[in-house]
């Protein structure tokens, strides 16, 4: 954690007892000229997906999908946070290649295929969708790029990760972002984090291939999960917290609920909220659907991520002996 000055309107800003995500958001209006900067990055990890941005710009004309997504705080939030468009209808008469989808209906096109031409889908998306591609069918080979591609997007993530919400950090205790310092600072928390990420999916596919229907049982826990430990990364910079302390202490913040539980919460519902008219308009808008939702959603990502910076920079500089090394509690 820095020496620097807390983030501005923390002494002087919103009474305390106001509800904590309103305030922090609030408070990240005022400053919001600061961080212009950053909507870069929303915006590039929205066009670095290249599949989702062909899916949603070649859309205009199949229908349109309404999906209602889940998500606590999270280090990058961008346009596929609140959609994933589904891949052009297939042609009349042509063997579809999908399985389906949780909710389907007889007689229906699967889950994210789209409809039949002329017609609309509405769609609930879980967040976990079965695959249909037989493992025996897949090799080596494949399993290698795969994996290569994981890393490369660990470790560009981790470095985005890094600059941003340490940028974001510095910018609200008015200091230079410092982007190699950053980086040098952060980055390599950040790859932990994620792979900690992808280990606990590594170890949740042999579950779920032996009975897919666990996947239905296993959305509750994740949401849990979620809940408990979104409050990692925003640790690594408000606390400058190592990686087993910000689990820990997000734990911690976890089980005592508090501010904690109730940002969260309010963080989830705008995300809810939102997210059925952000797909409603790039399922179904195409080139210009997809700009309508890049524009909501890159300042609102922004916004959302800001704001949790500075919450979690309240909730160290209130009582930071309490994310200390080796510290035995940390106070909601």
């Amino acid at each position: 954690m820095t020496d620097a000055s807390p983030p501005s309107g923390s002494v002087n800003g919103p009474p305390a007892d106001r509800n904590p995500f309103f305030r922090h958001v609030s408070r990240v209006v005022d400053r919001f000229g600061d961080l212009l900067p950053f909507l870069v990055v929303p915006l590039f990890t929205t066009l670095l997906e290249f599949d989702a941005v062909r899916r949603a710009v070649t859309g205009a004309g199949r229908g349109f999908s309404i999906e209602f997504n889940f998500q606590f705080p999270s280090p990058l939030l961008d346009l596929w946070t609140f959609t994933d468009p589904p891949e052009p209808a297939p042609e009349l008469g042509s063997p579809g290649t999908d399985g389906g989808g949780f909710g389907d209906s007889l007689g229906s096109p699967p889950a994210g295929s789209g409809p039949e031409p002329g017609g609309d889908i509405v769609t609930v998306d879980p967040p976990h969708q079965a695959g249909s591609v037989p493992l025996e069918s897949l090799g080596l080979e494949f399993f290698g790029l795969m994996l290569a591609i994981l890393v490369g997007h660990a470790l560009v993530y981790s470095v985005v990760s890094a600059i941003y919400l340490g940028g974001i950090d510095r910018r609200l205790r008015n200091e230079p972002v410092a982007v190699v310092d950053c980086v040098r600072s952060y980055a390599g928390r950040f790859l932990a984090y994620f792979a900690v990420i992808f280990g606990a999916f590594l170890l949740a596919i042999p579950i779920l291939l032996v009975q897919p229907l666990f996947a239905l049982l296993a959305i509750p826990a994740v949401l849990v999960a979620m809940y408990l430990f979104y409050g990692v990364p925003f640790l690594f910079v408000a606390a400058d917290a190592s990686v087993l302390e910000a689990f820990r202490n997000s734990y911690r913040l976890g089980l005592a609920g508090g501010s904690y539980l109730r940002f969260g919460l309010w963080h989830f519902a705008v995300v809810l909220v939102v997210s059925p008219v952000v797909s409603f308009a790039v399922t179904s808008g195409g080139a210009v659907g997809f700009l309508f939702g890049s524009v909501v959603v890159v300042p609102l990502s922004l916004l959302l991520a800001a704001a949790t910076v500075s919450f979690f920079d309240e909730l160290v500089d209130r009582d930071p002996n309490a994310f200390d090394e080796g510290a035995g509690t940390a106070h909601p």
